[in-house]
């Protein structure tokens, strides 16, 4: 009589298997594939441990529907318990091949990223046991969920959106460190931990799937199997009016919840600035004979930016102190950055004693990293990007030397040349860069908004810089989505400047031109 029940679940079924199984290896190889070409984010088998935790969710919640869901939706089940078999026997089968359906597909997707990896990663006979076992375990635990998900019927989908929001809530408004707890703790590590077995991680994260399963079986069982019953008959109209309020009050509860106040970052001993209540610290690599160069640097900083800020028109309270540690060694303009936990200071990197390093260039970058960390990164997305990239090569070129401006200028121009220019790839500032490079791209944008500051009042400029990218944001929530949806860029700049963004980007290209090298000048009237 088993074999029946599986039998009957695979014709019933078995086309779906197929093809989320199908689909769950195609997308898990586009991610490795993705992940080979960039090069970068951690290596394939992280790719593969952020496809498991954000996109195997999907898959598993389809599977546990089609087992569970569909039968109680469709009354089939009416018909299996008519038949003289045990009522558990007819839930094991269906927990029984959605485990063994997970785990094929864990176990598939882990082995393609070590065959697609193509000995770009070492893989030990070991590191393989544990990527597949955390992998399986992982998925034991989502199927375990889901599952008792299910069992829940009509109310499936509203308990599902209230975990998503308490889950959310946990993570971003309170200081519990919810990945640290397993089954979290198994998948963070994923791809890192090459040697070391993480025990007490899978341990409890089997019991915890086990016990999700004891309550899908409870709810499967109860009075003869008529609770689940009932719960999957349709959801009247009363039940989704007070379901759907009771939802909507509990989500804006939790969006308005304090978030927690993170710790304050310090690094004892810098030489430290204030003004307006703005502070910058420098602090030295080792020990020199004088602070001369710290105090210059640091006194340079406060003043330019708190003047920036000011002009920008944010509050003392929503700009982060800054930080600026000397490196030596670095190349990239001899600056580099780093996140702090909680966007509660800025912090820099420069090799600040180098004869190379620019001062002003330290100070443009430090303003775009405030304005995309005090917009929670709302700032950094390209549909804003674009415009404190403009405002940051104004700042950085506002005091250089003719040379300087010479080299940026013709930087643009070679890059207009060879790429091109147009309101898409301003927009898509990240794709110009990819094509073009960021340094040649942040070149073009340079000089559109060097013309802007030509041609139109300082004070336009400034009411655009206020109306875009000066807005703090304080939660990772809806509220800053919803203002950005309705606070379109495009209309703000046609109403501040008088033009639309492919006029600003036609007089960009003829703005270069004019200010083409003086080679081009020779070579043309030579001509």
């Amino acid at each position: 009589m088993t074999a029946v029940l599986f039998r009957k679940e695979w014709r019933q079924h078995g086309l779906w298997f197929l093809i989320l199984g199908g689909l769950t290896f195609v997308i898990f190889l586009l991610v490795v594939q993705g992940v080979n070409q960039d090069g970068t984010g951690g290596g394939i088998f992280f790719g593969i441990g952020q496809a498991l935790t954000y996109f195997f969710p999907i898959v598993v919640f389809i599977l546990c529907h089609l087992l569970v869901a569909v039968e109680y939706r469709s009354k089939t089940q009416l018909f299996l318990e008519g038949l003289p078999l045990p009522r558990w026997k007819m839930v094991f089968v269906k927990a029984f091949i959605a485990t063994l359906l997970v785990c094929a597909y864990t176990i598939g997707v882990v082995l393609i990223g070590w065959l697609a990896s193509g000995g770009s990663e070492a893989v030990s006979l070991k590191f393989l046991g544990i990527l597949i076992s955390t992998a399986a375990l992982f998925g034991w635990f989502v199927t375990s969920f889901f599952f008792l998900i299910a069992f829940l019927g009509r109310y499936r989908i509203p308990v599902l959106i209230i975990v998503f929001f308490i889950f959310n809530w946990l993570v971003s408004s309170t200081a519990v460190p919810v990945k640290d707890f397993p089954p979290f703790a198994l998948i963070e590590r994923f791809g890192f931990e090459r040697d070391i077995w993480t025990h007490n991680a899978m341990i409890w994260t089997a019991v915890i799937s086990l016990s999700l399963f004891a309550v899908s079986f409870t709810l499967a069982l109860a009075k003869e199997g008529s609770v689940s019953a009932i719960l999957g008959e349709k959801m009247s109209y009363r039940e989704k009016m007070f379901i759907g309020a009771a939802i909507a009050i509990g989500s804006m509860a939790i969006m308005m919840w304090e978030t927690p106040t993170a710790e304050p970052f310090d690094i004892p001993g810098a030489i430290s600035e204030e003004r307006n209540g703005f502070h910058v610290y420098v602090s030295p690599e080792g020990e020199p004979e004088t602070a001369d160069l710290e105090v210059q640097l640091a006194s340079y900083l406060v003043r330019e930016l708190s003047e920036k800020r000011d002009w920008l028109g944010i509050s003392e309270a929503d700009f982060p102190p800054l930080y600026v540690v000397e490196k030596t060694g670095i190349e990239e303009d001899l600056i580099e950055w780093e996140l702090v936990e909680g966007d509660t200071a800025i912090l820099m990197y420069a090799d600040y004693r180098n004869p190379e390093f620019h001062r002003e260039t330290l100070m443009a970058w430090s303003m775009s990293q405030t304005l995309d960390s005090f917009s929670m990164g709302r700032n950094g997305l390209e549909h804003r990007w674009w415009i404190v990239c403009g405002y940051e090569g104004l700042w950085e070129m506002e005091d250089a030397s003719p040379e300087r401006i010479k080299a940026k200028e013709k930087l643009a121009f070679d890059t207009l040349e060879e790429f091109g220019f147009s309101v898409k790839q301003l927009i898509g500032r990240a794709q110009y860069a990819d094509e073009a490079g960021w340094k040649e791209a942040d070149a073009v944008i340079y000089m559109g908004f060097r013309y802007l500051s030509e041609n139109f009042e300082m004070e336009a400029l400034q009411q655009f810089a206020r109306n875009t990218i000066s807005r703090p944001v304080t939660r990772r929530d809806g509220r800053a989505v919803w203002w950005d949806l309705t606070h379109p860029v495009a209309p703000k700049f046609e109403q501040t400047f008088g033009m639309t963004l492919d006029e600003f980007a036609a007089a960009t290209i003829d703005y270069i031109r004019k200010h083409q090298p003086d080679d081009v000048n020779e070579k043309e009237e030579s001509e």
